[in-house]
């Protein structure tokens, strides 16, 4: 069987090394930059390489570049960061060791590392490098702000990712009548993210009735009933790249508390996605949805922010809350997610995948978020 949404975007070539090219300007080319920058982060690599694996290091220099890993994943680092010298850690040594000796080969007196390294992490990289006389220096995370706008390549790989959601979600319809169980739910749509060569990019949710009211609960073997909201949130990881969709709808005919509900929400979500665009600031999307939900007295039920950025993670950096004050940029790929959660009665969440154009927002999902009554 040949999955479905596998590798539709296969023709196109990842730019790796444009990626770190890119990486080094940013890195070197300021003032009083390091001689080397260490790479350590897994989504970090992945962006730089294409390296799947859970262990490895990326050693870069103005000129020269070294990729080093354990002899577990011998065989896959050749396969996959094919143009870049490899070094192999050997068995009986500390990896430390192994990058303090790279890194003084390479001529480096100064090395800068990422700024998410624990501080433990970073305590045993600075004693290593103090034994071969390279200070240690964090520059921030200038990975990250790479990451940050997606290029052709990983749009073409979000847009796959988002599509196999939207089917996922057309799958599992079939299930939503009374006396199946939310737990039901869930595998249903996991088993079918998996029959498509993709991973669940996060734990399921599927929650029903007055657990709707729960943002993040897990899915339990309580049977929906008649009359019940139900919160689908889940998402696809194909080639390397997120979804993340979320849906309510209703089992049986909607009562009018349950539409005032959804219609607000359903209202702050396209307004949100209204005035997305490039020059915006993240909090002001995100109070602007605060705002229509405060119109219908419910903004006092939205306890999160309105979204996130999407893209080798689930939660692929700054989105749409009120700490985001850095303008949006056309490539950046977010979610939309205004929710209300009314404590024993139910919520209603509704979220949407889009990526910042120059004229505005253009959709990655494309289920209707129109209200859905299931009436059996």
């Amino acid at each position: 069987m040949v999955p479905q949404y596998q590798n539709q975007a296969v023709g196109l070539s990842a730019p790796y090394p444009e990626r770190r090219a890119k990486l080094r300007q940013a890195v070197f080319a300021g003032r009083r930059p390091p001689d080397a920058l260490l790479v350590s982060n897994p989504a970090n690599l992945y962006y730089l390489t294409g390296f799947t694996g859970s262990f490895g290091a990326l050693l870069l220099t103005p000129d020269t570049e070294r990729f080093l890993t354990s002899g577990i994943y011998a065989t896959q680092a050749q396969s996959e960061v094919a143009d870049i010298p490899i070094i192999l850690n050997p068995t009986l040594q500390e990896f430390n060791e192994t990058l303090a000796e790279t890194t003084k080969q390479l001529g480096a007196r100064l090395l800068g590392v990422e700024s998410g390294m624990t501080i433990a992490g970073l305590q045993g990289l600075r004693k290593a490098m103090r034994a071969v006389g390279v200070r240690v220096k964090p520059i921030g995370a200038p990975v990250e702000q790479l990451r940050r706008v997606k290029d052709g390549y990983e749009l073409a790989r979000l847009r796959d990712a988002a599509a196999l959601a939207d089917a996922a979600f057309e799958h599992c319809q079939r299930l939503f009548q009374p006396e199946v169980a939310e737990w039901d739910i869930a595998m249903e749509i996991d088993f079918y993210l998996r029959r498509q060569g993709a991973y669940p990019a996060f734990d399921t949710i599927a929650v029903s009735g007055e657990r709707t009211a729960l943002p993040h609960g897990k899915p339990t073997e309580r049977r929906l009933q008649k009359g019940d909201f139900v919160t689908v949130d889940f998402g696809a990881k194909l080639n390397g790249y997120c979804s993340d969709l979320t849906r309510t709808v209703v089992i049986g005919k909607a009562t009018t508390e349950q539409r005032r509900l959804y219609y607000a929400v359903q209202e702050a979500l396209l307004r949100s996605i209204d005035a997305l665009k490039p020059g915006k600031r993240g909090q002001q999307i995100d109070a602007l949805a605060r705002e229509v939900l405060g119109k219908h007295g419910l903004a006092d039920y939205f306890g999160h922010s309105l979204g996130h950025s999407l893209g080798i993670l689930v939660h692929d950096g700054s989105g749409l809350s009120f700490r985001d004050k850095t303008p949006l940029e056309a490539g950046m790929v977010l979610t939309v997610e205004p929710g209300v959660y009314v404590p024993g009665f139910g919520g209603v969440r509704i979220e949407q995948d889009v990526v910042v154009t120059e004229s505005g927002a253009a959709l990655l999902t494309h289920t209707p978020v129109e209200l859905m009554e299931f009436d059996w």
